[in-house]
């Protein structure tokens, strides 16, 4: 394999806990004709060879403006007419004075303004996995990986080759080194990958890492022949090496900070050799970045890293935990950026601010995913009863009211990737039938199985229509009562991960959007053993922690979850796409056939992110704002038009 490996197929996710959740948004509506009922779940966090012979520096474009108008549903034909022609007359201004400020090209300088809805807890990225600022900025990654273009770009990486199934090699950059305040800012070596590397295990099992382990697992060993050389060993062939290796967790330390610290890095910040280094860290929740004058750039131009260092100067992050004073200061210019928590803004906000003086929205695909996990032992037994909860759900009528229409149908495998199942496949094999639905649960006794009906977790720190609507769902189609059970992040994640027979809630709504440049780690993950399903309660004997849990307990869930994780394992391996894809479609439709324990929900079919005009040559969805797949935090192309 050379340098301009591109990936083939699908990858392979691989670990069991998750330790951490936060929000996702989702749309802002009611449910026509009835009362508000609302979108939204949580989601759980834990997140080739690049192109390096382009000697010359990729032209960077505008961010375009979207040209559609609005379609003025309820309005005359001639108030339709009129606001249509203002909505196109605001966007075609939008675009015009893009194009005029991109036909002056990138210059460097300026602050790029941005805003974050919680609060960092902490700074170490083999602990941490939502300090999305500072991660991408302050700290050196062997690569990135872009979706839309479906490649790797060498970060610290130079370049790479591949000599055997379990080996990759890589040639590091020549002028890698720390920033000032970290290691006396010395040169950045392959040891200092390895150490960096080496220390996630015990993190996870030491440190309460929130890192998951497949972004780790994988690696069996490092040898460093010479400072300029690093080789990862790795336990088996997995196809997802190459993506996984841009993950933010995966940076490069100081070892030397690492070990002032007692081996943590939660309190402390500057210690690695990115762009940018902490130039203040407020008490306030608000964060500013200045250039890290060691940092020297790339040999070459590849992909959205530049020659030489970024344009952008500086970084300002502010913490805004409440949506409107986000949005006003949007508006008011004291923020470049309004997006969502995890994904983008909604549909109805998007129209709001499109055509606004100053204002450009970005849009493209999605390759995000929402899952309803059931608690496996709970419901592992009764086969009629879970397929009885699948067919009391308006899945259509989901996309109709919380995502406004726009809106597909979920999949174990995230809709970005060409071996998901097509849309219509996934109508014949998750049906609404709620005929169907209350026989099964009748033969299957759901009323004494379930005497006190559902419960759920609805999270306070989120939107919430998703629950509320498959709740309503489950209540009018299937005549069972469901209990919303408010609860705060702390109490979401304790219930979701608490022991077998402790849980609390007997279904929930679960999102992850940590790597979604990894397909089964974008979703998959979510349906496997020794995935986030062990969370969910579906064990096999095979399972890490199984020694803790008594054997009876994972004999009721063993046998539904072993061929999933076998089928997992084997397309994990395989490096024929089409074999590869084969083995995928078997095992989404296993999934989809057997019911247990984990459901697809519908997602947006769009991602929509508000940006001030200034702002040029930012990555579009699906890349946008995720670190590892070479979101905007990490594009050095980026560049601001009044600098």
């Amino acid at each position: 394999m050379t340098a301009s490996y591109r990936k083939k197929g699908y990858e392979m996710a691989e670990g069991y806990w998750g330790k951490y959740w936060r929000r996702r948004v989702s749309r802002r509506r009611v449910l026509a004709g009835s009362a508000a009922v609302a979108a939204g779940a949580a989601g759980l966090v834990a997140v080739g060879c690049g192109d390096d012979d382009d000697d010359e520096e990729p032209e960077p474009a505008a961010t375009a403006a979207p040209t559609e108008a609005a379609t003025a549903t309820e309005a005359a034909p001639d108030e339709a007419a009129t606001e249509a022609a203002t909505e196109a007359a605001a966007t075609e201004a939008a675009t015009e004075a893009a194009t005029q400020a991109a036909a002056t090209g990138p210059r460097s300088g300026g602050t790029f303004k941005a805003q974050r809805a919680f609060a960092e807890t902490g700074y170490d990225p083999a602990i941490t996995i939502t300090g999305y600022q500072w991660a991408a900025v302050t700290y050196n990654h062997l690569l990135g990986y872009s979706l839309i273009e479906d490649e790797a770009w060498g970060d610290a990486a130079q370049s790479w080759e591949q000599p055997d199934p379990f080996t990759i090699v890589f040639n590091l950059e020549p002028n890698l080194r720390f920033n000032p305040e970290a290691a006396g800012g010395r040169p950045i070596t392959s040891q200092d990958i390895a150490y960096s590397y080496a220390r996630l295990p015990a993190a996870f099992t030491n440190l309460a890492s929130e890192v998951n382990p497949m972004q780790f697992s994988f690696m069996a060993g490092f040898d460093t022949p010479d400072e300029s050389t690093f080789a990862l060993k790795m336990a088996y062939p997995w196809v997802s090496a190459i993506p996984t290796l841009a993950s933010t967790s995966l940076a490069i330390v100081a070892p030397e900070v690492v070990e002032a610290n007692g081996g943590n890095l939660t309190d402390t910040v500057n210690a690695g050799g990115g762009a940018y280094m902490f130039e203040s860290r407020g008490l306030d929740g608000f964060n500013t970045y200045m250039r890290n004058p060691n940092y020297a750039g790339h040999t070459t131009a590849r992909g959205r890293f530049t020659k030489d260092p970024p344009y952008i100067d500086a970084w300002e992050d502010a913490l805004i935990t409440d949506s409107s004073t986000a949005e006003a200061r949007f508006l008011a210019g004291d923020s470049d950026i309004l997006t969502g928590v995890v994904g983008g803004i909604d549909a109805i906000k998007a129209e709001e601010l499109r055509g606004q003086d100053g204002v450009n929205i970005i849009t493209g695909p999605t390759n995000t995913h929402l899952v309803m996990a059931l608690d496996a032992l709970k419901w592992a037994r009764f086969p009629q009863l879970r397929e009885a909860l699948s067919h009391s759900i308006d899945w259509d009528g989901y996309i109709d009211i919380v995502h406004d229409g726009d809106g597909i149908r979920g999949a174990p495998v995230g809709p970005r990737f060409p071996q998901v199942l097509s849309q219509d496949e996934i109508r014949q094999l998750q049906q609404f039938d709620p005929e169907r639905a209350r026989h099964l649960w009748e033969q299957g006794g759901g009323d004494q199985v379930f005497p006190d009906g559902l419960t759920t977790l609805l999270a306070t720190f989120a939107n919430t229509r998703g629950t509320e609507f498959i709740s309503q769902s489950i209540e009018e189609n299937l005549g069972v009562n469901v209990t919303m059970m408010p609860v705060d992040l702390a109490t979401y994640v304790s219930s979701l991960t608490a022991p077998p027979g402790s849980k609390i809630w007997h279904f929930a709504l679960v999102t992850e959007n940590t790597l979604s440049t990894i397909p089964d780690y974008n979703a998959l993950t979510h349906y496997v053993p020794l995935g986030y399903g062990g969370a969910f309660g579906l064990f096999i004997h095979e399972h890490p922690q199984a020694p803790l849990i008594p054997s009876e307990v994972i004999d009721i869930t063993h046998d539904i979850g072993k061929p999933i994780q076998d089928l997992y394992n084997a397309q994990s391996v395989t490096h024929d796409p089409e074999q590869r894809t084969a083995l995928l479609h078997q095992l989404q439709r296993l999934i989809f056939t057997q019911f247990c324990c984990t459901f697809p929900v519908p997602v947006e079919a769009t991602e929509q992110h508000a940006l001030r005009t200034r702002v040029q040559n930012a990555p579009l969805p699906p890349d946008f704002r995720d670190n590892g797949s070479m979101g905007y935090r990490r594009a050095q192309n980026m560049w601001l038009s009044d600098a």
